[in-house]
Formats: C-alpha cells, sequence, structure tokens
C-alpha cells in the first residue's frame, strides 16, 4: 500500500475517534451548539447518555412490611401425659398374700407308672382336680392291711376299757363268799377237833388236819379278796396307756399308706390353664420329671427394665399401658388399642452396669396378651388434665436460648415466652400468662422469626 493512503486513513481513523470521544463525553455541550432542531439535539444527547443500572432498593429493615411465608396452628387444650417406656415379656405373677401363684410346674412326688391321664392342654382346671393317676393298688392293698391293724388295736383298747365287766366282779364276789364260808367250816372243824383233842375224844393227827384246812381256807379267802380288789381296779394307766400306744402306732401306720396312696393321685395346685404336658398312659415317672406345666391367664404381668432415675419417687399403683411392638405397623391394619395395667413391684436392687431396675406391671384378668410375649410398655409417671398444647415446631429458642413460640394476631405474629412442659405425640405443653385455648401461633417457619414480623400463612 502506497505511503499516502496509509496516512490518509490514519488521519481518517484518529479523526473519528476524536468525534467520538466530543459526542461521549461532551454531548451536551455539543447538543447546545447545534442548530435549534429538536430531533438533532436529542439525538446527539443519546449519543453518550450511560446506562445507570439502578441500584437495588435496599431491604426495608422495618420487619412488619416483609411478609413471610408461614404455616400456623391453634393452641388446644389436651391432657399430657410423661411416659417411662421400656421393652419386657408376659409372664405368670409370683405368688403373692392372699393370691395363688401364675404358674406352677408338676412333677410326682414319688416313682410310680401312669395309670391315666385326666387333662389335656389348653384345659382350665380348678385347684385340687385330679390331673394324673399312677397305678396305686400295692398302694391301696397296703392301705387296707393298716386299716385292718388299726381297727385290731382299737378293740383291744376298748376291751381293756371295758373291764370289769359286771358278771366279772359278780363272779369274784361270789368267789370270795365262797372262801369265807369254807374258813368258816374250816375254823369251826379245827375248834371242834381242838376241843375233842383235850378231852382225849380224838387223834393228834385229826387236829393238825383241821388246822391244815383252816390255813387254806383262809388264803383262798385271801386270794379271792385280791381278786375281786384287782377287778375294782382295772385297767391300770398303764395297761390304758400301752393300749393307747398300739392304737397310735396303727393309726400312724395308716396315715402313711394313706398318703403314699394319695401321692399317686396328682391334682393341679392351682387354678389355671394346662399350658404343657408331658406323659402318657403306661409311662414311668420320677420326682425328677416335669409332668404338667400350669399358668393362669388371668395372673399375668409383664417385667421390664426401666432407668432408675427416670422413676419418680412413688411408683406402686401407676398405670401403664401396654402395646405390641409391631402395634399397627402393618399396612392398613387397624389400630391396637394398648392394654391398660398397673404397677405392682420395683425391684430394691438398680444393675450398676446399666443403671436400669426391674419394674413389674399386672395386667388384667380378661387380657388376650399371652406368657413369652414381647411388648412395649409405657408406664404413666405424670398427667396433666387440661394442658395448653402447641405443635412442638411450634416452640422455638430465640436469640437468647429462651423458648418462645410465635403468636399470630392478624398478620403480625409477635414472639411470646413460654415454660415447655410434657411431650407426645407431637404436641408440646406450654405455660405462658395470656395465652388461650384457639390463639394462633407459628408452627412450620417460626424458627429464625424476629420478635415482631409480619407473615403471611400458607394452606
Amino acid at each position: 500500500m502506497k505511503a499516502w493512503l496509509k496516512r490518509s486513513l490514519f488521519l481518517l481513523g484518529a479523526g473519528f475517534l476524536a468525534l467520538a470521544w466530543l459526542f461521549y463525553f461532551h454531548n451536551a455541550s455539543v447538543a447546545a451548539k447545534l442548530p435549534k432542531w429538536g430531533w438533532l439535539q436529542s439525538g446527539v444527547a443519546k449519543l453518550g447518555e450511560k446506562t445507570v443500572v439502578a441500584a437495588p432498593e435496599d431491604e426495608d429493615p422495618d420487619n412488619t412490611k416483609n411478609e413471610i411465608p408461614v404455616h400456623t396452628a391453634r393452641v388446644s387444650i389436651a391432657t399430657m401425659h410423661r411416659y417411662i417406656e421400656g421393652f419386657g415379656t408376659v409372664a405368670p405373677r409370683p405368688p403373692r398374700p392372699g393370691e395363688m401363684a401364675g404358674s406352677a410346674n408338676v412333677a410326682s412326688p414319688i416313682a410310680g407308672v401312669v395309670a391315666k391321664v385326666t387333662c389335656q392342654v389348653g384345659q382350665q382346671v380348678k385347684a385340687g382336680d385330679v390331673v394324673i393317676q399312677l397305678d396305686d393298688r400295692l398302694a391301696k392293698s397296703a392301705e387296707e392291711q393298716a386299716t385292718a391293724a388299726l381297727a385290731q388295736a382299737q378293740a383291744s383298747q376298748a376291751a381293756l376299757k371295758a373291764t370289769p365287766r359286771p358278771d366279772q366282779l359278780e363272779i369274784a364276789r361270789l368267789t370270795v363268799d365262797k372262801s369265807k364260808a369254807a374258813l368258816e367250816f374250816a375254823q369251826h372243824t379245827y375248834d371242834r377237833l381242838k376241843q375233842l383233842a383235850a378231852d382225849q375224844g380224838t387223834s393228834t393227827k385229826s387236829v393238825e388236819q383241821a388246822a391244815m384246812e383252816q390255813a387254806a381256807a383262809r388264803t383262798e379267802l385271801a386270794v379271792s379278796e385280791k381278786q375281786l380288789a384287782l377287778l375294782k381296779a382295772s385297767p391300770t394307766q398303764e395297761e390304758l396307756a400301752q393300749e393307747q400306744a398300739k392304737v397310735a402306732q396303727a393309726a400312724a401306720a395308716l396315715a402313711t399308706a394313706r398318703m403314699q396312696r394319695q401321692m399317686m393321685t396328682i391334682t393341679a395346685p392351682i387354678d389355671a390353664t394346662v399350658m404343657s404336658l408331658s406323659v402318657n398312659p403306661g409311662e414311668g415317672v420320677d420326682p425328677t420329671k416335669t409332668l404338667v406345666q400350669f399358668v393362669a391367664m388371668d395372673r399375668l404381668m409383664a417385667d421390664l427394665d426401666v432407668p432408675a432415675d427416670q422413676l419418680p419417687p412413688t411408683v406402686i399403683g401407676l398405670p401403664a399401658e401396654i402395646l405390641l411392638p409391631s402395634a399397627g405397623a402393618a399396612k392398613g391394619a387397624a389400630p391396637i388399642d394398648p392394654v391398660l395395667g398397673k404397677v405392682s413391684l420395683v425391684s430394691p436392687q438398680v444393675d450398676p452396669k446399666t443403671g436400669a431396675v426391674m419394674v413389674a406391671v399386672d395386667l388384667p384378668a380378661d387380657t388376650k396378651l399371652r406368657p413369652g410375649l414381647s411388648v412395649r410398655v409405657r408406664i404413666i409417671a405424670e398427667e396433666h388434665k387440661d394442658a395448653l398444647v402447641v405443635p412442638r415446631n411450634a416452640v422455638v429458642a430465640d436469640e437468647n436460648g429462651d423458648a418462645v413460640i410465635s403468636v399470630l394476631e392478624g398478620t403480625q405474629a409477635t414472639h411470646k415466652s413460654v415454660k415447655p412442659g410434657i411431650e407426645e405425640n407431637g404436641m408440646i405443653e406450654v405455660i405462658a400468662d395470656d395465652l388461650k385455648e384457639g390463639s394462633v401461633v407459628v408452627t412450620a417457619g417460626a424458627f429464625g422469626l424476629p420478635q415482631a414480623t409480619r407473615v403471611k400463612v400458607v394452606d
């Protein structure tokens, strides 16, 4: 390219830049010196006009002019409960004063052979009902022998007590009278012969014979009188004691025989239901084998471990709710109402490893729960009736960490300090002055709201 052409292009470009600079930065002065043609002046003025982007208007610091979308709910009145929860197992109750035990495992008290089984699993029995009968033929024979021995001892005792009989006494008296007559006759004979001997009318031998007969008659009389005295004095205390001991010994033998036979009849010790049966007729049994297990379905409890530090000072008698762990969990299943029970026992010992204590809750007599079932238990430690409650997310902490709720009046939400109480089922008890049922409070969106805020309720 030729030199003059390069210089011409350079000068042309420089002039264009100078003209552009003049119009851009001094367009107002240039437009003022142009002819008074409106379209010309306005066009030149706009050539250098800057497009100024308006600065965003600062948010009005007055929160009452800003509408914040929130959800609301009304303050309601409800009965709130504080629960102590735990998982436990349904089990029979232990024996208590004035109440039968909730279960019993029965074995045979002696070895033997089963003759008859008179119960079946699921059968309800009363205390004293026969459930198993062992073969008792030998025991029955022993009992009969002992009965006969007792009868014999009693008869001997009765015979002894009946002596002396009247006829025995009469015979003894007649014998005494006879002996007296014999003695008088012998005495008279002896006196007569002795007199004759003095007159030498008889021999000395006859006198001696009469003396001997007199002595014999006297001895016979003494014997007869002694026998009569013995009959009158009988029976003696020693004889009575001896016969009484024989009767007692026979009675003890009979009682032993009867007990042996009774032990072969196994009965139910409590009013209960037969839970298991592990014997059949013809089988041998011994005291080490459990034959029948009984459980009283109307005397059940749930035992569970709960934190000891959560229990109130008085626990016995507190109501409790017993639920199945999966109650209502099945899709479409109707909710199962909890079974209401009552705390009956608190262990005096705390587990040092877990800090838990064992608690027993009595189930009602008509419960459908069964032994061995795992359950969830909620002990009602506190109950507040007619409490003001709000949804849990309505209570938040302000900048000072205090619990507050945002009460809505029109479109204005204002903080109100509250004292939180018991929580239950997503609701929480709130205690505050001038708070009443039906008041509207902010729920979703309450966190972070200033002290006074204009809000917009979102359905």
